[in-house]
C-alpha cells in the first residue's frame, strides 16, 4: 500500500462514524444521479474513495454485479470488504492505494463515481486524466463535490468569515480546494471529455435537524484545528466560534445553509 498523502481527516471511528451520518443525509441525491444516469445490469462501475460504503453497495444492486474501488484507508477497506461478501453480488476489484499508484484498466469503464474525493486531492488534472484512460468510449464520468461558497450561518458569528477563510486553507495545507465542485467541468474538457450535466443541490436546517447536526458535527470537531492554522481565525476566535454555534442550536430563529453539491458527469467521446 502507498501513501503519497495523508486523508486530511484521517479514518478514525469518529470520522466513520461522521461519514455515517453524513451518508443518511446526501445519499438520496446520489442515488437520484444514478437514476438520471441509468446505472443497469452488466455495467462496469469504478468508485473512488467508497468510504462507508453505502454508495458502493447501492452501485452493485443496480449493476446487479461486481463494482470496482479504490479505497486508500484500510480500515474501509476492511469494512466494504465485509459488506460486499454479504450481498451476493461477487468480489470486484479493490485497490487499497492512492488513485495516482492504482493499476487501472483502460478503456474499461461504463461509470467512474466519485463523491466528496476530488476537494482533497492535490494536481486534480493528473487524477483526471487518469480516470479518462479507465474510461471506455462512450463511458461517462460522476464526480459529486462541494461548492463551498454557499455556506452560511444565521445569526452569524462575528469571526465567520474568517472561519470560512480557515476552512479554505485547511483544504489547501494538503493540496485540496474545498470548492472544487465548480472547476469539475473545465477539468473535463481538459483530459478530452465532454461535460453534460452540472446540477446543484443545497440543503438547510433549523437546530436539531439533520443538516444542523451534521454541520455541527464537522466544525466543532475540527474548529480547534483551524484555529491552530497561523491565520486570521485564531484560537480565540475558535473559541468565540464553537460557543456562538452551541448558543445558535438554542435559538428559533437559527439557520444554517450548508455547501451546495455540484454533480458534475462528463462523457468520453466514442
Amino acid at each position: 500500500m502507498s501513501r503519497r498523502y495523508d486523508y486530511l481527516l484521517g479514518d478514525s471511528r469518529r470520522e466513520a462514524a461522521r461519514l455515517r451520518f453524513h451518508a443518511r443525509l446526501w445519499d438520496p441525491v446520489s442515488h437520484a444521479l444514478f437514476d438520471r444516469l441509468g446505472v443497469r445490469p452488466g455495467w462496469k462501475v469504478l468508485e473512488i474513495g467508497p468510504g462507508q460504503g453505502s454508495l458502493h453497495l447501492q452501485l452493485r444492486r443496480r449493476a446487479r454485479g461486481p463494482v470496482d474501488a479504490v479505497e486508500r484507508s484500510a480500515a474501509f477497506a476492511r469494512r466494504l470488504r465485509r459488506l460486499c461478501a454479504r450481498d451476493g453480488f461477487g468480489a470486484g476489484a479493490l485497490w487499497e492505494t492512492d488513485l495516482l499508484d492504482a493499476p487501472l484498466p483502460r478503456a474499461r469503464y461504463d461509470l467512474i463515481f466519485a463523491r466528496w474525493v476530488f476537494l482533497f486531492l492535490p494536481d486534480p488534472l493528473k487524477h483526471m486524466r487518469k480516470l479518462a484512460r479507465a474510461l471506455k468510449p462512450g463511458g461517462r464520468i460522476a464526480i459529486q463535490d462541494y461548492h463551498r461558497e454557499t455556506m452560511a450561518l444565521y445569526p452569524r458569528p462575528r469571526d465567520w468569515d474568517a472561519l470560512m477563510a480557515a476552512d479554505r486553507e485547511f483544504f489547501a495545507t494538503k493540496g485540496g480546494d474545498a470548492s472544487i465542485g465548480g472547476r469539475l467541468p473545465g477539468l473535463y474538457r481538459r483530459v478530452g471529455l465532454i461535460p453534460t450535466e452540472v446540477s446543484a443541490h443545497l440543503k438547510t436546517g433549523f437546530p436539531g435537524s439533520d443538516v444542523w447536526n451534521w454541520a455541527a458535527s464537522y466544525f466543532l470537531g475540527v474548529m480547534p484545528r483551524l484555529g491552530q492554522l497561523g491565520g486570521a481565525f485564531s484560537p480565540g476566535a475558535a473559541r468565540r466560534t464553537a460557543r456562538a454555534w452551541t448558543a445558535a442550536a438554542r435559538r428559533a430563529d437559527s439557520l444554517f445553509i450548508a455547501p451546495s453539491v455540484l454533480d458534475c458527469v462528463a462523457r468520453k467521446p466514442r
